[in-house]
């Protein structure tokens, strides 16, 4: 194959990529700016788990501030997938001075502001896009990135992408937490169709940390299944810088 012809299938593979992924971004912000801005929506109608999340989730923290004993900081924090700030208000505010957010709806950036519209200081920046289009700054400013049930909207190669244009964005001794539902190892991926979710295995999650630059410091099993039995299996994974 002469290298003109194998360039050429190769951009045309990359713009065929690209179209798929603008159509399941369309298909996602259809799906969420159909549906009322509630929990109940962000929860996938299981608002049941919200109480016991935060309490999970709070614990994961309170442990990694003292495993770390001070190296990890609470100045800035970016929560990938913020929704309308449900961990944002009830998790990352008690933690972090200053919070960047991002969704691919700007209702929801919006209505996250709102709840902290008496600390004007906290929320600081809001990225309205897609977490692929995501543009940070490439200087370490952030001491944590959350992603809970965020990283599905993007396929394998994607995801590395994104953890790789993150690196540059934590500080020294900066995480990144990925909260995410699981499928069981040696499976393949299921994809959600209504909202364009990927739902991996934890070996999966594995491979895409080592291929981006991390490594995972941090596997813990979620304890919401015992509270919905109907959930997938939920897994939490710490990265830090390799």
């Amino acid at each position: 194959m002469s290298k003109k012809k194998e360039t050429t299938e190769m951009n045309e593979r990359m713009e065929g990529e690209c179209e798929d992924a603008k159509e399941r971004q369309t298909v996602t912000r259809n799906y969420y700016s159909s549906r009322p801005k509630t929990f109940d929506t962000m929860l996938g109608g299981y608002t049941q788990v919200h109480d016991a999340d935060i309490q999970e989730s709070n614990q994961l923290l309170q442990s990694l501030f003292k495993q770390y004993n001070g190296k990890l900081g609470s100045s800035y924090c970016l929560e990938l997938g913020c929704g309308i700030g449900r961990v944002t208000k009830n998790l990352l505010s008690r933690y972090f001075d200053h919070i960047d957010i991002n969704d691919l709806l700007e209702e929801y950036c919006e209505q996250t502001r709102t709840l902290f519209e008496n600390d004007d200081n906290r929320i600081d920046r809001s990225f309205v896009c897609s977490i692929g289009e995501l543009e940070l700054d490439h200087f370490p400013k952030y001491d944590l990135i959350w992603a809970q049930w965020v990283l599905g909207y993007l396929d394998g190669d994607d995801l590395v992408c994104l953890l790789r244009k993150l690196k540059p964005t934590l500080k020294k001794n900066g995480l990144i937490v990925i909260k995410d539902n699981c499928v069981g190892n040696g499976q393949e991926p299921e994809f959600d169709p209504d909202d364009q979710y990927y739902v991996r295995s934890g070996e999966q999650f594995y491979d895409i940390a080592h291929r981006a630059g991390f490594t995972v410091v941090k596997d813990q099993c979620s304890k919401l299944k015992k509270v919905v039995r109907e959930l997938l299996p939920i897994r939490i994974f710490v990265l830090a810088l390799k």
